[in-house]
């Protein structure tokens, strides 16, 4: 009897690599491509709030937590808006982050939206990272076009 070896199927990241001829590389997501992967959040959970308001006022915040853990915990390392534009979620030393960093980096994201965004106004000080990602010792990387290497 012959076993049949399952072969592993390569990551969307890794086909889009693959099948694309610049060479592509993980780097620190700029702050552009985060916004807009919240803005797709908000689109895709602001309905869910909407509906959910009425019928109990703690569902809304509870649902949205849901979302935001749920998919950071998830395989795909984030949010369905960071996996539209080819963003994830890892820790200091870029591997996959446990439940308590995800915690205390979704606390952290509550807080500085809460002062009208004040933790994501850090990079623009000169520090690369938003405070709730410096807090719980995380990153958020994109796959990007490498830059030519000069010889």
């Amino acid at each position: 009897m012959s076993k049949k070896t399952k072969v592993k199927k390569p990551s969307i990241s890794q086909q889009l690599m693959d099948t694309v001829k610049v060479p592509m590389e993980w780097i620190e997501a700029p702050a552009w491509k985060r916004i807009v992967a919240f803005i797709f959040d908000m689109f895709l959970v602001g309905p869910v709030v909407n509906f959910l308001i009425p019928v109990n006022t703690y569902l809304p915040p509870l649902a949205v937590a849901v979302y935001f853990i749920g998919f950071e915990l998830s395989p795909w390392k984030g949010t369905i808006g960071k996996r539209i534009m080819s963003m994830k979620i890892l820790d200091d030393h870029k591997k996959n982050i446990s439940v308590d960093r995800i915690l205390i980096r979704y606390v952290a994201k509550i807080l500085s939206l809460a002062m009208f965004g004040a933790g994501y106004w850090i990079p623009m000080l000169g520090n690369n990272r938003p405070l709730p990602d410096q807090l719980s010792h995380t990153m958020v990387i994109a796959l990007t076009p490498s830059k030519p290497k000069k010889s």
